[in-house]
């Protein structure tokens, strides 16, 4: 399914009611709604309207947080995922429900090993096998999460929820949901802000890791 939006702003308003709906949703019908965010500019433009439009619309008390990846950092580094989303989003919400970061300061197989270990524990706490919703978004090289072209690792590690990358990709290490868990996921809302993306999701000559994402709702501007 591709929504098409019509600017930047539209984009942005059209994602935020989109985790409004399955937020109410989700807490209406279990009491709780797990949000898996992703790294990146394009989703802090999606946590500042959070903030300034949707503060008192979602109940955040309810909503627990997830990462989809992380660099293989200390939370307070630059380029970690959780800081972004921490900064910009979870500490300016006066109550959360859980929130469960990727401890990238860890040794990378550790990390990975310690994050399956939550989720599974949150699935069985909260009685369900797959995530709400999950904010993806891609690469220019088509890469998802931190499945990257021509890596082995999310195949290597195909049974594992999350894996650690075993080289570094733009500098770093990174820890990563695999391919079967994005997949279970309710809902999954890729982001797509250039012509560029959408090329690379039309093309059917290359089979890029965000083309193996099925029943995934593009968000198009």
């Amino acid at each position: 399914m591709v929504i098409k939006t019509i600017d930047l702003s539209d984009f942005i308003e059209t994602g935020c009611q989109l985790i409004l709906e399955h937020a109410k949703k989700n807490i209406e019908s279990k009491g709780s709604f797990s949000l898996v965010l992703s790294g990146g500019r394009t989703p802090k433009l999606f946590f500042d309207i959070l903030i300034n439009e949707y503060k008192k619309k979602i109940e955040w008390s309810k909503v627990d947080f997830f990462w989809l990846d992380e660099r293989c950092v200390t939370p307070n580094h630059k380029e970690s995922n959780y800081k972004l989303a921490f900064e910009a989003l979870i500490s300016k919400l006066d109550k959360t429900g859980d929130v469960y970061r990727m401890e990238g300061e860890l040794e990378p197989k550790i990390a990975a090993i310690r994050y399956q270990e939550k989720i599974k524990l949150y699935f069985k706490k909260k009685s369900v096998s797959n995530f709400d919703f999950i904010l993806l978004g891609m690469g220019e090289d088509g890469h998802v999460a931190s499945i990257f072209p021509e890596s082995e690792d999310a195949q290597i590690n195909k049974n594992d929820m999350v894996f650690a990358t075993s080289q570094k990709h733009m500098g770093f290490y990174r820890i990563s949901f695999n391919y079967n868990l994005i997949e279970s996921a309710e809902f999954k809302l890729l982001l797509v802000n250039t012509k560029e993306k959408l090329e690379i999701l039309k093309n059917e000559a290359i089979i890029f890791p965000i083309n193996q994402i099925s029943r995934k709702t593009i968000l198009s501007v």
